[in-house]
C-alpha cells in the first residue's frame, strides 16, 4: 500500500515538474505588441465634482387662507407679476359680515347689562351706608357689577376677532414677485379647519435662482464657498450656465445608506431663461484648476505590458528617454507572463507552490514593484489612482507614478522594447493628469500596449498575488 502511495506521489511530482518546466520554457517567448504612443502636451486641467439638483427661486412664499369659504374672485393668474400688498383673491365675506352683526348685538346687550349692574351696585352701596341692606346683598351687587364688566370685555374681543376674520377674506400678495402656481379657481371652496390651504406660490425674483445640489460625503471635503459651478439644462443643451457655491450645509441627508450634503449654488438668471424645477444635469463644481501645464492622457498611467516586452526600471526618477539599458538588465520572464496573457488564479497558485523559496521571494518583489505595494514613491496613486488626483481638490504633494516609453533596443519580434519611466504627477480631471517632474513637452509615451487578439494587460488593484478577484483586469481610473 505504501509503495503504491509513494509511486503515485512520484508520478505527480514528475508531472508537476514537467508542467512547470514547460511553462517556464514557454514564458520566454516574446509576444508581438501593438503599441500606441502620444506626445506630452500642454493644456488646462480642471478638476471638478459632479452633483445633481433642481433650480428653485431664492425665495418662495406660499400664500394660503386662514379662513374657510368660497373663492369669489381671483385677480391674478400664472406668471402674473405682483407687488407687496396687491389684492390677488377674495373669499365670499357674507358669513363673516353676519358674524360681525351678531357680535355687535351681543356687545350692546352686554353693555346694557353692565349699566343695570352699575345702578344696582350704586343703590346697594347707599343703602349699606345707612345699614338698610344686609352685607350679603351688598356683596352680591358688587359681584354682579364685575361679572357684567367681564361680559362686555368678552363681547368686545369677539367683535374684534370677527372683524379680523372678515379682513382675512381678502388675500393680498405678501412680497413683490411672480405667481408661479395658482391652485384654486373662482367658485372653489377652501377649508381651513385643520391647516391653511395653499392658494398661490409666489417667487420673489426669478432673476436670481439657486440649485440645491446633493454632494456625496466622499466629495464634500473639497467643496468651499465661492467655487465656480458649470451646468446645463435640457431646455438649452448647447448653452452652459454658471453659478457660485454660497453654502455647504452641515446637515446630512441619508438615502438608502448613502450620505449626502446639500450644496447651495446661486445662479444669475437675468435673461429669465432658467425656470423653477429645471434639473441641472450635472452641476460640475470646479474644485481646482491649472492653466497651461504639462499633461499626459490618463491611459498612459494604466498601461501594463507583459514582462517579455519590458526593461528594468532605472533608479533615477528622471531618467532620460534616450538611455538604453544593457541586455543583462532585461527582466526575466516570470510565471505571470506568457505572451502578454495572465493565467487564472488557480494556475498562479500551482506555479507559486512549485517555486523554490528564492524564486518565491523574487516573485513577491516583482509584484510589489509592479503593483505599487513596494517602497514609497512607487506604484499606484491614491485610490488605485488613475491620475494622481484626489477627490475634491488638488494633491498637497506630488505622487510618483510609472509610465512607459519606447527604448532604442529591439525585442525578438523586431519591435522596440518598452522601458518603465518614473514621473511625478499632480492634479487630474479624469482624462488628463498633470506632470510635475520626469517628462518634458513633446516627449513620447506609451498610451496603449496590446497583444493582437487579446486585451490590454493592466495591473490589478490588489496587493497580493492571489487575493484579488478578477486578477489581470484593468485598473480603475480616477474617481
Amino acid at each position: 500500500m505504501k509503495k503504491t502511495f509513494f509511486l503515485l506521489l512520484l508520478i505527480a511530482a514528475v508531472v508537476a515538474g514537467a508542467y512547470y518546466w514547460k511553462e517556464r520554457q514557454g514564458s520566454g517567448a516574446a509576444a508581438p505588441l501593438d503599441v500606441k504612443t502620444a506626445k506630452v502636451t500642454r493644456g488646462d486641467i480642471v478638476q471638478s465634482v459632479t452633483a445633481n439638483g433642481q433650480l428653485t427661486p431664492v425665495k418662495n412664499v406660499q400664500v394660503g387662507s386662514q379662513v374657510s369659504g368660497i373663492i369669489r374672485e381671483i385677480h391674478v393668474d400664472f406668471n402674473s407679476k405682483v407687488t407687496n400688498g396687491q389684492l390677488i383673491a377674495q373669499i365670499d365675506p357674507s358669513t363673516y359680515e353676519q358674524n360681525i352683526t351678531q357680535t355687535e348685538a351681543e356687545l350692546e346687550n352686554a353693555k346694557a347689562g353692565l349699566t343695570y349692574a352699575e345702578l344696582n351696585y350704586k343703590r346697594a352701596k347707599e343703602l349699606r351706608e345707612g345699614e338698610l341692606v344686609s352685607p350679603a346683598d351688598y356683596e352680591k351687587a358688587a359681584a354682579d357689577l364685575q361679572q357684567a364688566q367681564a361680559i362686555v370685555r368678552t363681547r368686545e374681543a369677539s367683535l374684534k376677532r370677527a372683524r379680523v376674520d372678515l379682513e382675512k377674506t381678502t388675500i393680498y400678495a405678501p412680497i413683490d414677485g411672480v405667481v408661479i402656481s395658482r391652485n384654486v379657481d373662482a367658485g372653489q371652496t377652501v377649508a381651513a379647519s385643520l391647516n391653511a390651504p395653499t392658494l398661490f406660490l409666489i417667487a420673489n425674483d426669478l432673476r436670481q435662482m439657486r440649485i440645491e445640489a446633493m454632494v456625496s460625503e466622499a466629495d464634500v471635503g473639497g467643496i468651499m464657498e465661492g467655487q465656480r459651478v458649470n451646468f446645463n439644462v435640457d431646455a438649452y443643451p448647447s448653452r452652459q450656465f454658471n453659478g457660485r457655491v454660497t453654502q455647504v450645509r452641515f446637515a446630512p441627508i441619508t438615502n438608502q445608506n448613502v450620505v449626502s450634503y446639500t450644496c447651495v449654488v446661486d445662479v444669475d438668471n437675468a435673461d429669465l431663461k432658467l425656470r423653477p424645477g429645471m434639473t441641472a444635469n450635472p452641476a460640475s463644481i470646479v474644485t481646482a484648476e491649472k492653466r497651461n501645464v504639462l499633461r499626459i492622457p490618463n491611459s498612459a498611467l494604466r498601461v501594463r505590458p507583459p514582462e517579455t516586452a519590458l526593461l528594468k526600471l532605472t533608479n533615477s526618477p528622471a531618467a532620460t528617454t534616450n538611455a538604453v539599458p544593457s541586455p543583462e538588465n532585461r527582466v526575466e520572464p516570470g510565471p505571470m507572463a506568457e505572451g502578454g496573457e495572465r493565467p487564472n488564479r488557480e494556475e498562479m497558485r500551482k506555479r507559486f507552490e512549485s517555486m523554490s523559496p528564492e524564486e518565491r521571494e523574487q516573485f513577491r518583489a516583482r509584484m510589489r514593484e509592479r503593483f505599487g505595494d513596494g517602497p514609497p514613491g512607487e506604484g499606484r496613486g491614491p485610490r488605485g489612482g488613475g491620475g494622481g488626483g484626489n477627490r475634491g481638490g488638488m494633491n498637497d504633494a506630488p505622487v510618483s507614478r510609472t509610465v512607459y516609453i519606447l527604448s532604442d533596443q529591439l525585442g525578438k519580434d523586431g519591435k522596440p522594447l518598452l522601458k518603465p519611466h518614473s514621473i511625478k504627477t499632480g492634479a487630474t480631471d479624469g482624462s488628463y493628469t498633470e506632470v510635475l517632474e520626469g517628462l518634458k513637452e513633446d516627449d513620447v509615451i506609451v498610451v496603449s500596449a496590446t497583444t493582437p487578439g487579446k486585451a490590454t494587460t493592466a495591473a490589478p488593484t490588489g496587493s497580493t498575488p492571489f487575493g484579488n478577484p478578477g486578477f489581470g483586469g484593468g485598473m480603475r481610473g480616477p474617481r
